[in-house]
This record gives structure tokens, C-alpha cells and sequence, in this order.
């Protein structure tokens, strides 16, 4: 009796691990505070993949984004933008230099190292990256359960007891 009870314990932490795992494996690259956050701002995170947008990044893999509809949306110096070029097309560019007045400018790197001296304005900019994540299966799977669960569950609520 006392083996039968500590297997089905055994069955049941590790179906709780696996269940996690996918969890686990987004706040690993995006950090728990962002995960957390991304419950309270569902529509506020996003993510896609990527064909070769910047060199830091790898080639197909993901790029976790915070959009600019975020309530505490605000890149500083050294934060990479994703952002609409005026002649059409996206970037993915680390920031350089800011300037405070309006309206608001963003002077990037290139991926040559130099500044550009083409700002980037704010209306131009789409939301700053969280993380890129490589692209293999598993990533791949983890993406797709947070991405469903911070739009399906309300875990606040969950944990709360806000009913």
C-alpha cells in the first residue's frame, strides 16, 4: 500500500514537471517578472520569427517583443527596437541615443557599428525585444503554450482568488 501511495506521488510530480516545463523554459528567456507581467498585459507581448533582421539574432529564430501599447513601454539606451523604416520594412536595431524632446527620436547602430544618423521616430517604432530565442522544437512549443495560456488564462485571477 505504502509503495503503490509513493509511486502515484512520484506520477503525479512528475506530470506537474512536465506540464511545467514549457513554463519554465519562456521564463528562463524572458525572466519571471516579464512572464508574470505578460498575465496582466496579454496584448502587450507578441512574438514572431525572425529571416535575418539583425546579426545578434538567430537566423529563424524567435524574437519576444513588448509593443509599444504596453503601459510601462519605455526603451532606453542599449535596448533593441523593432521598427518600421520610412521606406518600408522592418528593423530590429539596438539603441544608440534618445532624445527627450518632441517629438521623441531614436538614433540606432547599424550593423556595421556606426550610428546612423537617420533618427527613428517614435510613431515608427513597433516595441523593443525582450529576447530572440533560438528556433528548435521545443522553443518552438514553449512559445506556443505561453502565448495560449497568457490569452486563455487569467492566472492572476487563479492565484488571487479573484472570482
Amino acid at each position: 500500500m505504502e509503495k503503490k501511495m509513493i509511486n502515484d506521488i512520484v506520477k503525479i510530480c512528475a506530470f506537474i514537471a512536465l506540464v511545467n516545463l514549457p513554463f519554465i523554459t519562456i521564463t528562463q528567456f524572458i525572466g519571471i517578472d516579464t512572464f508574470l507581467d505578460s498575465f496582466d498585459n496579454p496584448d502587450s507581448y507578441q512574438y514572431f520569427k525572425t529571416n535575418k533582421l539583425d546579426p545578434s539574432i538567430p537566423n529563424n529564430g524567435y524574437i519576444v517583443l513588448q509593443k509599444t501599447s504596453h503601459p510601462d513601454f519605455s526603451p532606453i539606451t542599449g535596448d533593441t527596437i523593432f521598427y518600421l523604416k520610412d521606406e518600408g520594412g522592418l528593423m530590429c536595431r539596438s539603441i544608440y541615443h534618445i532624445t527627450d524632446n518632441s517629438p521623441k527620436r531614436y538614433y540606432v547602430v547599424k550593423f556595421d557599428g556606426n550610428v546612423d544618423l537617420c533618427p527613428v521616430y517614435d510613431y515608427q517604432v513597433i516595441g523593443k525585444v525582450v529576447n530572440s530565442i533560438d528556433n528548435n522544437a521545443w522553443n518552438k512549443l514553449s512559445l506556443k503554450v505561453w502565448d495560449a495560456s497568457i490569452n486563455n488564462l487569467n492566472v492572476v485571477a487563479l492565484l488571487t482568488g479573484d472570482n
